[in-house]
């Protein structure tokens, strides 16, 4: 019932790529990769209001934790610039990490989507209407096309 060379060698050769794959998934976090989810299509004066919001509650956490997720900053950035905005010294918006972000549609931040959709195709920009419901829904663009269309004739 012995293990013969080649049980041995494939153990072995099993060990191995696990002690591989770790050590670089190690270096990786050493390095400062993170797996954040990719930035939200959203724009830069939206992500502002929901920090603010989060700053009003007092849940000063969750306000860095959105700037962190939308921005890609590090942890004493982020809470860097919280700090800031939460003490008045500072607009989020004019952080170099929102340069980067969409502009805002204005008068469009609120209300459903539909509704933005609507307002957004009888304005004549359809495609923004198809970016917004992609952006906000995960949509791909043809069901974002159907959904915007189905909208504008109803």
């Amino acid at each position: 019932m012995g293990l013969g060379l080649m049980e041995i060698l494939l153990i072995f050769g099993v060990v191995a790529a696990i002690v591989v794959v770790s050590l670089v998934a190690l270096a990786g976090r050493r390095r400062g990769e993170r797996s954040l989810p990719p930035p939200s299509p959203r724009s830069a004066a939206d992500v502002e209001q929901e920090v603010l919001h989060y700053l009003r509650q007092g849940k000063t956490i969750h306000a860095i934790k959105i700037v962190r997720e939308r921005t890609r900053l590090g942890l004493k950035e982020a809470k860097d610039l919280v700090e800031e905005v939460a003490a008045g010294r500072r607009r989020l918006t004019d952080h170099p990490a929102f340069a980067g972000m969409r502009p805002s549609l204005p008068g469009r931040a609120t209300g459903d989507l539909a509704g933005r959709v609507r307002n957004l195709v009888a304005e004549g920009h359809r495609e923004q209407a198809v970016y917004l419901v992609r952006g906000e829904t995960g949509m791909a663009q043809e069901e974002a096309e159907l959904f915007v269309d189905s909208l504008s004739r109803s």
